[in-house]
């Protein structure tokens, strides 16, 4: 019984850190927080019913469901409300490779969102592209590969600043501290 226990703890501290280590989190001051009547509006506004806002990782997380009747999960910046991430139903495919349209198909799709396709490959029975958006933004999207319907999306590069409504990176200081250390035009005393 003890083994077991242990065995138990120590997965459950490894997928923890794994959690931890998540590179998707909005990492915002709670006082830039948009309410969650506002949440709740944006997702009315993208058609979405039965809304459960919660956070998580620093961001909002919505469960709901789209006019088709799919379940939606999407993660969204809490300041901007942009969605950093959308999965619909739990993001896998479920076509028989005899209804598959052609990577050529999946190809153009993306051409006609204005995506660069820097790679399409298969993953959980769907299409995976790999790419930039229209406005050069990293993207990873799994597409259902007989309708080509969007089934995930996610901005890879979101947490890094280059997501829309994220702040540019402060600009260097190009003086030298004032610690005595360092001296413009002198060279560096090494003992």
């Amino acid at each position: 019984m003890k083994h077991y226990l242990m065995t138990a703890t120590v997965l459950a501290g490894l997928f923890g850190a794994g959690a931890a280590f998540a590179s998707d989190d909005c990492r915002v001051p709670q006082a830039d927080w948009k309410s969650q009547d506002a949440v709740a509006a944006m997702a009315a506004k993208q058609g979405w019913t039965g809304a459960r806002i919660e956070t998580d990782d620093g961001c909002y997380e919505i469960d709901a469901r789209d006019a088709q009747g799919r379940e939606v999960e999407a993660k969204v910046h809490p300041a901007t409300l942009d969605i950093i991430k959308l999965k619909y139903g739990d993001g896998d495919c479920r076509v028989p490779m005899e209804g598959w349209q052609p990577r050529e198909a999946v190809q153009k799709m993306a051409e006609a969102k204005g995506w660069t396709v820097r790679r399409i490959k298969t993953d959980d029975g769907c299409y995976e592209i790999k790419g930039r958006d229209a406005e050069g933004r990293e993207i990873e999207v799994k597409v259902d590969p007989a309708t080509l319907e969007m089934v995930e999306f996610e901005y890879e590069d979101y947490d890094q600043g280059i997501g829309a409504g994220m702040a540019p990176a402060p600009a260097p200081n190009k003086t030298a501290p004032t610690n005595g250390l360092f001296t413009p035009g002198t060279k560096p005393i090494v003992e």
